[in-house]
């Protein structure tokens, strides 16, 4: 059963080799999704399929213990598993749009 953002802040075991688990593919689908995309839009983004970013939103999720979407972003900047230099980074590799990244970083306080 997935853990809740709760548990893993007051279990901490194993999550340092979170960032590690995580393949570099993997961290783009994750700032995308804390930058408000759904998968539509990544799909698009990547220039891949549809099923195919479901098929990896499930490992992230998987591999990171979240229950959904919010749930893997939380996880992810508690243990700086993205951060603010790697959101921005994807914003320039995909050109999107700067609000969106100042959106993201207001919301958790950057």
């Amino acid at each position: 059963m997935p853990l809740s953002t709760k548990d893993i802040l007051n279990n901490n075991i194993g999550i340092e080799n979170k960032h590690n688990s995580l393949t570099n593919r993997e961290l783009e689908y994750l700032s995308l999704v804390a930058l408000g995309y759904m998968n539509k839009k990544i799909a698009e983004k990547l220039i891949v399929t549809l099923s195919t970013v479901k098929k990896t939103l499930e490992n992230i999720f998987r591999k990171l213990n979240a229950n959904d979407r919010a749930n893997a972003v939380a996880i992810a900047f508690i243990h700086k598993i993205i951060d603010e230099k790697l959101l921005a980074e994807t914003c320039i590799k995909y050109k999107i749009p700067e609000y969106k990244l100042l959106k993201v970083l207001k919301t958790v306080g950057s």
